[in-house]
């Protein structure tokens, strides 16, 4: 069964931050727990037995974000509790991500973690270089929060929410750049570091359904490339005009950039090794303009070279991940990311952040791994519940290869 072992920590010093820790602990136990019933209802409604085992791993899990907190709770800036037990998922869900990224950069070997209530997030040392930090949550509107939620969409509810998410993403990028030149300007920025800017997509993604952050995908744009290179890169539309037999025009400045389309799943003939298809090139278009909220507002395209910041970082923050991480074989588990950086710094940033793609200008694109359940027509959270059943539940209840009874397991 799962284990906690190497997640507790020793309590935190009080200090004026950390003396509602107690109080604070108590509403996000009773949060979390709630929040992972919804998620992982498939597993508690599939069986009896399997609901008992889902409530042991679920005690794990929640145990495990309690210590996170506690270590944390010296680094978390005076406002945190307060606004973590706010009733506003928006809220809840930024302060969140700042403490479950914090977690990722102690499993990618950050040190001397530093953060401050002036200044970015985080300020953090790797392979000799400093990386200051910058976390932040997009958060589209209730009723595109609705339509996310529901899956399965009409046309234009799906155009709807695409545009949406983009602006979402756009907007909260601004928004940190226009912070990071504050910061610069008041001293707060070490001379020489590199500036991350930290998307966390979790907004804009099913809220209620589970294994985003672990081994879902992250949210993706009109290109099928995560949102972040859209709103970064300027990636749009795919071209499908050679596909459909038409005469692309030349004439109108339309800009576009390579595609790289792989095929993540093989096919079997007669039980031999599968065969994968090599990948397929296709074409984006590419905006001259990226537009946000502001109406009139625009978003510069290719803005890891032109903003001064070294990066954007996509990533789906989620309590969800540590279900994994209650077991030891499955503590190298990473959320799905995406790291955007300037031509200049490129090997120097996919050295220190850990990425599952990474995108800069002089390179093509390069499509995401996308879950075979797309292939289908099923929902990702319906296949990943299935094979996650199969490994950590099927073995382990009654009849399976595994079994003991729950009171061996506690």
């Amino acid at each position: 069964m799962p284990s906690n072992k190497a997640q507790s920590y020793v309590k935190p010093r009080t200090t004026k931050k950390n003396r509602t820790n107690d109080l604070c602990i108590t509403y996000l136990k009773t949060e979390w727990r709630s929040i992972l019933t919804t998620r992982f209802a498939y597993f508690f409604n599939k069986s009896p037995e399997s609901g008992r085992r889902m409530g042991l791993i679920m005690d794990c899990m929640i145990k495990s974000l309690e210590s996170l907190f506690l270590r944390f709770s010296d680094l978390k800036d005076t406002q945190f509790n307060t606004q973590v037990m706010l009733p506003d998922v928006g809220v809840y869900s930024q302060r969140m991500a700042e403490m479950l990224f914090y977690y990722q950069l102690l499993k990618m070997g950050f040190e001397n973690i530093k953060s401050k209530d002036a200044g970015p997030d985080f300020v953090a040392e790797k392979n000799g270089e400093i990386f200051c930090f910058e976390v932040v949550t997009p958060t589209p509107r209730d009723s595109i929060k609705e339509l996310i939620g529901r899956g399965k969409l009409a046309l234009e509810e799906r155009d709807l929410v695409f545009r949406e998410r983009l602006l979402s993403v756009t907007s909260a990028i601004k928004d940190k750049l226009e912070r990071f030149e504050a910061h610069k300007s008041a001293g707060h920025v070490p001379e020489g570091a590199h500036y991350i800017i930290v998307v966390n997509d979790s907004l804009l993604l099913p809220y209620n359904e589970p294994w985003y952050g672990v081994m879902a995908e992250l949210c993706f744009g009109d290109s099928t490339l995560p949102i972040a290179v859209d709103a970064t890169l300027g990636s749009g539309g795919i071209d499908f005009t050679d596909i459909l037999g038409e005469t692309p025009s030349e004439d109108d400045g339309t800009e576009f950039q390579s595609l790289v389309m792989r095929d993540n799943f093989g096919v079997s003939i007669n039980g031999r090794k599968p065969v994968i298809p090599d990948s397929s090139i296709l074409r984006v278009k590419i905006r001259e303009k990226i537009p946000t909220r502001r109406g009139t507002d625009t978003v510069a395209v290719d803005i890891a070279e032109s903003a001064g910041v070294t990066g954007i970082y996509q990533i789906t923050l989620r309590e969800d991940l540590m279900f994994y991480h209650s077991f030891e074989s499955g503590r190298s588990m990473m959320p799905a990311s995406a790291l955007i950086s300037s031509a200049k710094n490129k090997q120097l940033v996919r050295n220190s952040i850990f990425f599952s793609s990474t995108y800069v200008k002089d390179e093509n694109l390069v499509q995401p791994l996308m879950s075979p359940a797309r292939l289908f027509g099923r929902e990702p959270h319906e296949f990943n519940n299935q094979a996650v059943y199969n490994v950590f539940f099927k073995p382990f209840l009654e009849g399976g290869e595994f079994h003991q009874s729950p009171e061996s397991q506690d």
